[in-house]
Order: C-alpha cells, then structure tokens, then sequence
C-alpha cells in the first residue's frame, strides 16, 4: 500500500503551480520603494543578501521558489518557502495562498504529514480541491483509516474509469484495507488490464483470490505475474508451486519446482525437497517421486518416507528395492504389522522364503498384520511355495520406462529425466501446450481466460452433492463480473457472437450476466489416452464416413470444418443416460407450451466399458425416446439407430404414432424435418445443436475467437428456478444464466451445389474444452439471421462429461422462441445407466411400448 500512496502522491505532482507574478499577492497593500533597475535584472540571491525588510524578503523568497520549481528542484522550492513564511511579515491571504504553494511541494516530495493538517482544513471549509482529497486520502491510507479513505477517494472521482490510475490504485489498496475485498477484486483486474507493469497489483490481486477461495484464479493471476518477472521471493515462487498443485495440477506444479531448484531460485533444503516430492507423488510420477524421496532421505532418514520409497518400489515390481526401503523403516522404529506384510510380500517375490516367512511371523505378533499374516504362513509352510517364488521371479521381466518431459509452461525450460508416462491427466499437458483432447491449455494474454488445470476434480465437488441427485453448483460464490447491456454493448460487441447482436438489436432490456472463467470440463483418462492414439489414425474417406477411429475425439488436431463436427458428434456422453425433460414454445406474450420428454440413449461410440470398432459395428448409439404432456403420457415413440458412416448404411428410424398401436419404420429422417412439440422452430438435424449427415453443406474453418458463451450452467437445474421463472416473454430470463469468457472454433456451413435446406448460411461456434457446439447462427437464403441457437453447457463432473442443458432456440423473426432439456422440475439424469443392446430392437420396443 506504500507504493500506491507514493504513486499517488507523485501523480498529484502535475497539480502544483508556483506562479511568479505579484498579482497572486494582490491583498497585500503595503508599498515598497522601486529598485531603479528592472527587478527582473538583478540576482535575486544578491537582493536577498542586502535586504533587511522583511515583507521584501518574503517577496524575494517566493520568487526564488518559483524559480527553483521551473527547475524541478522542489527541494530547494520547500526551503525558500520555508524562510519566506518564517518572515511573519504576509498579510493572511497572502500567509495562506504561500502555505497552499508550500503544501502542494510537500504533496510532490510524499511529506504529506507536513501539511496534513492545513488539508484538512481545506476539507471542512467545504473547499479541498478533488486533488486535496485525494491526498488526504492517500495519507489516510498510511495511517489505516481506509473506510476514510475509501470516502474520499470516491468523492475526488478515484472510482470513475477516467480517473488518474493512480488515484484509482489508491483506491484498491484503501478498498483492501477497508476489507472490501470484493469491489478491490473487479477493480484490480481492470487496472491490470490497463497496465500489466505494476507487480504489486498482481500480488494484491492473487491474494484476493486466494482469500475468496478461488485457487484457480489465484493460480492463474500468479502464473501470469510469473511470467512477466514479478515473483521476486522464493514465497512468492513457492506459493505459486503449491497453489497449481492445489487446483489439481500436482505435475505442473512439480516441474515448476524441480526448475526452481535447478535455477536457485528458491532454497534447495528439506521442505522444499519434500514439496517437489508430494507434487511427484500426487501426479503418479514414480520414476520422478523416488529420486526426491531418495534425496530427502540422505539428509535425515524418516520411517515413513521410506515407507512411500517402498510402495514405489512395489507399484514397480521393484522388490529388492522395497525390500530394502522397508527394512531401514523397520530399522527406524515402531514398525505396523502392515509394514511386516510389505517386507515379507517383497520377499516371497525374490523367491526367499525363508525370510519371507520370518517377516510375516513378525506381522503375526501385531494386531493389524494377524489375519492376513496367518495366511501367508500356512501358505509358505506348505511347500509349495518356493517353486512356484522362483518361476514367478524367473517370468518377471525387467520395468521398462520412457522419458519424461517436464512442462515448461510454468518455468520457461524443461529437462528430460528418465521415467515412465504419466497416466495423469494433466500430466498429458506435458507441453504445456494443448490439452488431452486438442484444446490450447494456456491462458489468454491478459489472464481472461486461465490455463486449463485438469477441469473439475472430485475434491472440488460440491460438500452437499449426493449420486442420483441434481447436480449442485460447485462455483455457489462466484458473483457477475460485469452485465452486458445496451448501454455497455460497444464495450464488449469484439467478444459477441451475430446471434447475441442481434438479440440485442431485437430487445433493448436484453442482458447478459458475465462471470469469471471456469475451464471445468473433465473427462475420463480412457478418453484421453484413446484422443492421443486418433492422432494420425482416425480419417474421414468422405464428409459422412468416419473411420480409424476408437473411443476418443477423434480430430484432436482438427483440420476442416467437418473434423470439428465429428469432434461433436462423437464426444463423450457417459456410456449410457436416461433423462426426463420438458420441452416448451414460448410465444412474444411469454404465455407457454409445455411438453414432456423422456429419452434413453446408449453410445455405442465413446463407450469406456465397451468401446466399439467401427471396423466391426457401424452404429454410433442407440436412442429412444418419448413425448406426452405429462410424465406418464406416451403420445410418440421413436427408435433410432444412428450410424457413423451414412453411406455404408443410413440411420434407421421406427415410430410408433399417437393413439395407434403399431411400430413403423419409415425413411431416414434429418435435416429440416420438423421435431416433434416444436411448432416449427426446430429441425431435426437441431437436435443436440446439430446432429446427421454433413452432405448438404460445404463446411469451412474459420479458425478461433473468444467469445462470450453460456458456460456452467448449474444454476438452471438445480432445482432453484421454476420453469414459470425461465420462461419469460421475448427471451430466456437471463437470472440464472451464467457466461463466461472462452475460445471457440467457428465453423461456417454454406449450402453445397445441388443441395436444398431451409437455412442458406449457417455458423457453428464449437467449445475447445469440451467439442460442444455452444453457438448455432442459421441464416435465410437472403443473408439474414433467422433462427440462433444457445446451448448453456453443463459439466457433468459425477461421470466427466459435458453436454449442453438447456438449449434454447430463438425465432429472430416472429418472436417466438422454443425450449429443451429443461430438467429443473423433472428427475435429475440418470448416467450410466446399465442398458443392454437388446433393449434397442424393433420387436423389444414394439412389445413394450405399442400396447397403449
């Protein structure tokens, strides 16, 4: 806060006038006798020398003053005032317009204290100038009066976006201090924004974030204060270390540290040591973990570090190793029966019974080893039990291991040590460039939009959440940062999709709540492990047939248009979900038309538990589903066998229709087919912001934009709005909506030659982190934008998935807009569900559903 109130107090510097005319004096009335040469010509010094009149002195003084502050030699300027105020021969006007002069010198050179007291006056005339204020309260700040402070910075205009950024700093620093933290927290961003250069602004603000409980955000801003040279202090180095260990990110955080130690850029003693080696052993990175366990342990041996040592060694098939670690633990004192257990399982592995058997006597003798101790004993007494050591120990090959590359997204270098992979999923970032699945893993440049730290993890779930219950928003605190409004719009119009415009344009009280960036998306390792091994292998031998592909995105580098839309089409879901949702038109007078859905869907792609071949079955998932007004009505049943290559055989489609008691199987349906309940506004091929085939269209990448996009949107389903609530005239209440600022691939679809939709034009915004298409803009065949679609993505961090609920699709023409997957008054979903093929035939679904 020091700082700021020197910054601030040297800004005021801009203020001060020391003017040399005697008309500044003009309510002095004393007469003094006229050199006979011009004032202006004689040495001022040398006047000042054989001048015995007092008030001529004064005179002289100021003038000299005025001098030395067009110099800029304020010193000097303080001292002449000084000795002219000393003569006591002013009159009180003049007295006090030379103390102003004075105090505004002191205000340059930061000795407030000085003069404070004549501000202060200033203050209760009613007359301090919004300078004045300032600098009181600048001083206040000192003295940690900051709600005084906080007051009269408001009131000199500290607040105003145009005010002085040092006045505006002050204020940060006084809103700290008044412990209102979250109007310091907005303001600092915006300061940073401004100007990046002052490193005490990021520590203010990391230690905001830190205090409110948002570790990735804190990390986020540390990480960026890193890279632009402001983390000075081994601290404040290895706060950063832990708090991206904290977020989830234990390999970033240890190849920072290993750097850190490297360079010698924080101390290389034993708590730093021990750090380097929880963050290798929260990541898995054994081959890393036990070098630093093994170097902790020269300094001072710890049964318990030799312990971890041991299970390493044992995750390894490293027995004699374990063996080892395990004996100088023992060694140390107090060993448990289980330690007893590990010595003499790492034993029978070497095929030495003998002391096997003697380790497990031991783990005998203690309550904790006894059961599982006895076992073994009779197991080994038996006989059998070193012929069949030595072939186990005979058929065990030596581990073999890769090397690890450390990330250097954190430190700026890496090293290469020899390790085995991470099976982590940050640790899959090791470039520090990309996640998993092909998203940029960086921030953006002015720390907008965070580093992608391993999405939502189980230890960041909601306290309150409970399997099969709606899911809870793990983000309750966080507040808007902004609202975008009519009457902020230029301010924000670069990160605004057409659609958004346009609604803007159509609703003057539209708005759009914006909150900090939350990168949560998650999904399983197998995904990730299987998104690697597309690389170079999946490819499309035609815009509808996918190939090469398993389990995974299939184009984590994605190449075209297409690509991106198979990256949707394709993501992981779950293996299996059962949903009821409502559906609803709401017309321009926000009265509404409500029906219900129930679906059951099997993936058949992207299933973990049984991941499919195309090579062998082309059926991408099973899905069927069914309408009535309320939950218990069947008005409409459909069966749908989607399939991943259109040309080797198209989706096959059965419905049963309403009030007729007979299965149909009709042609392949899609495109600008009307959906069931939608009173036109939605198509088919709508349905999950687009699904079927490609061929109507020439799909082209447009590249990325960040944009502002409906994101996390737990609050619309956790039950606290009722549907009456959402559903307001003219557009979707934007109460519970949350948008967020992230990157999107934009993909522009224009009808291909020969082919015919009711869309001409339509522009796909696809979500990195998640390949959710967010964002549909479909245009009429003159140009304009007809229908946009809204999909709030919604993390479903009890499976690691993510799909858009609700969707929201508006008529920019008649006013009308339409509704689903709204599911805040029905069940909550049901993922992974067990479901059987078999469910899925014509005959199954016509005997279970075509008797009604």
């Amino acid at each position: 806060m020091r700082a700021a109130v020197r910054t601030l107090l040297a800004s005021l510097l801009c203020a001060l006038v020391l003017p040399a005319q005697a008309d500044q004096y003009r309510s002095e009335q004393r007469i003094v006798d006229t050199p006979t040469a011009p004032p202006q010509q004689e040495d001022p010094q040398k006047l000042l020398q054989i001048t015995s009149d007092p008030y001529a002195k004064a005179l002289l003084l100021r003038d000299l003053a005025a001098q030395a502050a067009q110099r800029r030699d304020y010193a000097k300027a303080r001292q002449y005032l000084e000795q002219a105020l000393a003569q006591n021969a002013l009159s009180g006007p003049a007295a006090a317009q030379m103390k102003n002069d004075l105090a505004q010198l002191y205000l340059s050179g930061g000795d407030i204290r000085k003069v404070l007291p004549q501000l202060e006056a200033q203050l209760r005339s009613g007359q301090a100038t919004p300078q004045v204020l300032a600098a009181v309260g600048a001083a206040y700040i000192g003295d940690r009066r900051y709600a005084e402070a906080v007051t009269l910075l408001q009131k000199a205009g500290a607040d105003r976006a145009d005010a002085d950024i040092a006045w505006r700093r002050a204020l940060a620093a006084a809103l700290i201090g008044a412990g209102r933290e979250r109007e310091a927290t907005p303001l600092l961003e915006k300061l940073l924004r401004e100007d990046p250069r002052n490193r005490e602004d990021w520590m203010r603000l990391a230690a905001l974030q830190l205090k409110a409980g948002n570790k990735e955000r804190a990390a986020a801003t540390m990480d960026l204060a890193n890279r632009l040279g402001f983390l000075q202090t081994a601290e404040e180095r290895l706060r950063l270390a832990t708090l991206t260990a904290q977020i989830g990110a234990p390999f970033e955080a240890g190849s920072l540290l290993q750097s850190l130690l490297e360079r010698k850029l924080v101390p290389d003693d034993r708590n730093s040591r021990k750090l380097l080696a929880q963050f290798w052993l929260a990541a898995r990175e054994d081959s890393l973990a036990m070098p630093a366990l093994e170097a902790l342990l020269k300094t001072a041996p710890d049964a318990a570090l030799y312990q971890q040592l041991a299970q390493l060694h044992l995750d390894r098939d490293e027995y004699a190793q374990a063996a080892q670690a395990l004996q100088q633990a023992i060694a140390l004192g107090k060993p448990s029966g289980k330690t007893y257990l590990a010595l003499g399982f790492a034993q029978y592995q070497q095929a030495d019974v003998d002391a096997a058997l003697a380790a497990f006597r031991e783990a005998d003798r203690l309550p904790d080893g006894r059961p599982s101790a006895a076992q073994w004993i009779k197991y080994l007494e038996s006989g059998k039990a070193r012929e069949q050591a030595l072939q186990a120990a005979a058929a065990r090959g030596a581990r073999e291991g890769d090397a690890v590359q450390l990330s250097d997204r954190l430190s700026g270098g890496g090293g290469v040590l020899g390790a085995a992979a991470s099976a982590g999923a940050v640790a899959a970032v090791q470039s520090g460039k990309e996640t998993p699945i092909g998203a940029d893993a960086s921030g953006n440049a002015d720390g907008t939009i965070p580093p992608w730290s391993g999405g939502l993890q189980r230890a960041q779930w909601p306290a309150a959440y409970r399997s099969g219950q709606r899911l809870a928003d793990p983000y309750p605190d966080d507040k808007p940062l902004f609202t975008i409004t009519a009457s902020n719009l230029a301010q924000y119009r670069g990160r605004l999709s057409a659609g958004h415009l346009a609604l803007f344009a159509k609703y003057p009280d539209y708005r759009m709540p914006v909150y900090a960036t939350r990168r949560s998306v998650a999904y399983p390792q197998a995904i990730y492990d299987a998104s690697r091994a597309n690389i170079g292998r999946a490819r499309l031998t035609g815009s509808d047939e996918l190939t090469g592909a398993r389990l995974g995105v299939p184009f984590p580098h994605p190449a075209s248009g297409v690509e991106i839309l198979w990256n949707h089409r394709t993501r992981y879901r779950g293996n299996s979900i059962v949903t009821q949702s409502t559906q609803a038109v709401v017309r321009p007078s926000g009265t509404p038309t409500f029906l219900k859905q129930t679906e059951r869907v099997l993936f058949r792609y992207g299933n973990t538990k049984n991941p499919l071949d195309l090579a062998q079955d082309n059926t991408l998932l099973y899905y069927l589903t069914w309408f009535g007004k309320t939950r218990n009505d069947i008005d409409f049943v459909a069966l749908v066998h989607e399939s991943a290559n259109s040309l080797k055989q198209p989706r096959n489609i059965w419905v049963i229709p309403p009030g007729v008691p007979r299965m149909f199987r009709i042609p392949p349906v899609g495109y600008d087919q009307p959906f069931p309940g939608a009173d036109g506004l939605m198509f088919v091929d709508m349905i999950d912001m687009y699904n079927g085939a490609f061929d109507r269209y020439v799909w082209k990448l447009t590249g990325k934009r960040e944009l502002y996009v409906p994101y996390n949107s737990y609050r619309l389903g956790d039950g606290r709005y009722r549907y009456a609530q959402l559903l307001t005239p003219k557009f979707f209440n934007p109460e519970g909506t949350r948008y967020e600022l992230h990157r999107v691939w934009v993909i522009e679809a224009s009808e291909r030659g020969g082919m015919r939709h009711s869309f001409g034009t339509r522009v796909f915004y696809v979500d990195e982190d998640s390949w959710n298409v967010l964002l549909v803009e479909n245009q009429d065949h003159d140009g304009r934008l007809w229908r946009f679609q809204e999909g709030h993505l919604l993390p479903a961090y009890d499976v690691q998935a993510a799909n858009c609920a609700p969707v929201v699709t508006y008529d920019l023409k008649d006013g009308r807009y339409f509704v689903n997957r709204l599911y805040a008054e029905d069940a909550p979903p049901q993922l992974d569900v067990p479901m059987r093929e078999a469910e899925f035939l014509p005959d199954a679904v016509r005997g279970r559903y075509a008797h009604f």
